[in-house]
């Protein structure tokens, strides 16, 4: 009877088979789905590990031009306007040649060539001579106030251009590119 029994095994069993293979396939069918959301993922992070990579290569770029005073080059639509409203802007705030009404000539000798050109855009008047000591000495004919920028000029510029001067001339050393400060210290020299 024993064998009987083991041969017929109970319903019960039976169903629970069934409702272990029923277990079986739902969770394949998981594993499945489970395993195609693992691929999505590591490609996104793949995709994401790319762009990272192409972002601090760029990033790289810019520091280097920022290191190089280079300007960009890409520009979109908004940071063009944007920088057309800012540069009328700058443009109406930017002072006046304040020296333009006075008598006086003013050279300016010394100091990089960016900040010589950013005192001839300010002040038109002013004669600029340059950083080199073999700058043109009748540029200097005539001038009643002369501007030393000691921050890029050869100690021998500076004393040539001194010798160079008329007698009564004023001397004006200053070692800032600022040029409010300039604006300042000749309106002080002229008080």
């Amino acid at each position: 009877m024993r064998n009987i029994k083991q041969e017929n095994p109970r319903k019960g069993v039976l169903k629970r088979l069934e409702e272990l293979e029923r277990l079986c396939t739902a969770l394949q069918a998981e594993n499945e789905e489970l395993r195609r959301e693992n691929t999505n993922y590591k490609t996104r992070y793949q995709d994401s590990v790319v762009e990272s990579i192409r972002l601090q290569e760029q990033l790289t770029e810019l520091r280097d031009r920022l290191r190089k005073y280079e300007p960009l080059t890409v520009r979109t639509e908004a940071e063009n306007d944007l920088s057309a409203v800012a540069e009328e802007t700058a443009a109406e705030e930017e002072p006046q040649d304040c020296f333009a009404d006075l008598p006086f000539k003013v050279a300016v000798i010394g100091g990089t060539e960016a900040w010589q050109a950013k005192v001839a855009e300010r002040h038109p008047l002013f004669k600029i001579v340059g950083s080199s000591k073999n700058f043109d000495c009748d540029k200097l004919s005539g001038t009643d106030i002369l501007v030393i920028n000691t921050n890029a000029v050869s100690h021998a510029c500076t004393q040539k251009a001194k010798g160079e001067v008329d007698k009564g001339t004023m001397v004006l050393s200053i070692s800032t590119n600022n040029l409010e400060i300039l604006d300042k210290k000749i309106m002080s020299l002229l008080a």
